[in-house]
């Protein structure tokens, strides 16, 4: 029980990896915050909590907005009275091509990536300091070579990548550790039954969807619960990928 009388906030809890990370953090004793858009979604993954003998709360708050932030916090510390993990995972996808790629698509995709991390690390960092706690953030291979059809989402996870190293250096004096996983192609709800559109060419999407299979969320649980818990107390500012080898040429 590795994180017992610990608490985590998770951000899209509801499905995919955030619900498997939830999952796996309630197994090893941890009390969960659940962060997400779809209160359905929230509730199975907290019956699920329930059932395998866990504890955790669902917090709705509007992640996209700074106050919507500061709230979800606010909830966890009211809920539980700590904080000592926060999992920024939530994320949104799209393809397009550069010409389609509209005002409101790209702001909710820099808003929801990148600012809602970001302002829940500004909200969190008093209660993280506190807690000797950790910063865990999931970026993409997106976020660190160019994808073609991605031009927002790849954008919002450099900078997610980006904002996490720039904040591990100046949290170098601080008890707090900011790291980012950085996973490949997953079987997950968001891409299960997904088609490139007509429009893609295939010989830029075979660039990084990877020579072997996606993976399922599972997999990328386990180095997730290692760098949030005190076994990586030595790895800070670090980016692990976890991607089945893309980023290896």
């Amino acid at each position: 029980m590795e994180f017992a009388d610990k608490v985590v906030l998770m951000t899209g809890a509801g499905s995919g990896l955030g619900r498997a990370a939830s999952l796996g953090f309630a197994r090893e004793g941890a009390s969960l915050c659940l962060l997400g858009c779809s209160l359905d979604k929230l509730q199975e993954t907290a019956r699920q909590i329930g059932d395998a003998g866990g504890q955790c709360v669902e917090l709705g708050f509007d992640l996209a907005d700074p106050q919507g932030c500061a709230d979800a916090i606010a909830g966890a510390i009211a809920a539980f009275g700590q904080l000592d993990v926060l999992c920024n995972i939530a994320a949104d996808v799209m393809f397009h091509p550069l010409s389609a790629i509209t005002a409101e698509e790209w702001h909710h995709t820099i808003a929801s990536n990148l600012s809602g991390p970001f302002f829940l690390i500004q909200a969190a960092m008093p209660y993280l300091v506190e807690s000797h706690g950790n910063i865990m953030s999931v970026a993409s291979t997106a976020g660190f070579k160019g994808q073609a059809y991605l031009v927002p989402y790849s954008a919002s996870k450099f900078g997610l990548v980006g904002m996490t190293l720039s904040l591990a250096m100046e949290m170098m004096d601080s008890p707090v550790r900011i790291n980012v996983l950085s996973p490949g192609p997953m079987r997950t709800e968001m891409t299960q039954g997904m088609t490139f559109p007509d429009f893609a060419d295939p010989k830029l999407l075979a660039r990084y969807t990877g020579m072997r299979p996606a993976c399922p969320p599972e997999d990328v649980v386990e180095p997730l619960l290692f760098l949030a818990s005190d076994r990586a107390r030595r790895v800070h500012g670090a980016c692990w990928a976890v991607d089945g080898g893309i980023m290896a040429g």
